[in-house]
């Protein structure tokens, strides 16, 4: 058996993705529809019609610390910053910051708690009245940033 025969086997074998679900609130509000346009067949949207969901696994949706509110045409995400919370100010003002600020959003809430150590947890909010910078923003979150930091692994 040749060679390329043998990888049209194996290929023929590797399950496909899980085909996309249409959602009826796509259809409904153009906004989201082109939000999730946007996105791959990765995102969905959490029942509540708010948090995003991604699938991390083969057919897995994990809910994500990110939120759309289709009405105001805004995202909203958390980051969660474990260790010395100075230099986790830092870390989100150096890598996450200026990102979502190019999109539209801001830091909006802050809190630092104690859960068997110091977790700074922050939020990233704004207005997106274009749906592709919204998609881009839910991306950055998703994919093209940490929403979990250690410090201590700096």
């Amino acid at each position: 058996m040749g060679l390329l025969t043998f990888l049209r086997k194996v290929l023929a074998r590797v399950p496909k993705a899980p085909p996309r679900v249409a959602d009826a609130r796509f259809a409904a509000d153009p906004w989201l529809g082109a939000l999730f346009a946007g996105l791959s067949d990765r995102y969905r949207l959490a029942e509540d019609g708010s948090q995003i969901l991604r699938r991390t696994g083969r057919e897995r949706f994990n809910k994500m610390p990110v939120w759309i509110q289709s009405t105001g045409r805004s995202v909203a995400g958390d980051y969660e910053v474990r260790g010395d919370v100075a230099r986790g100010r830092e870390i989100l003002n150096e890598r996450v910051t200026p990102r979502l600020a190019a999109l539209g959003l801001s830091k909006g809430i802050e809190s630092v708690e104690d859960w068997a150590g110091d977790v700074l947890t922050r939020r990233y909010q704004g207005r997106c009245d274009d749906a592709v910078t919204a998609a881009a923003a839910v991306k950055f979150f998703c994919e093209e940033s940490e929403l979990q930091i250690n410090t201590a692994a700096e």
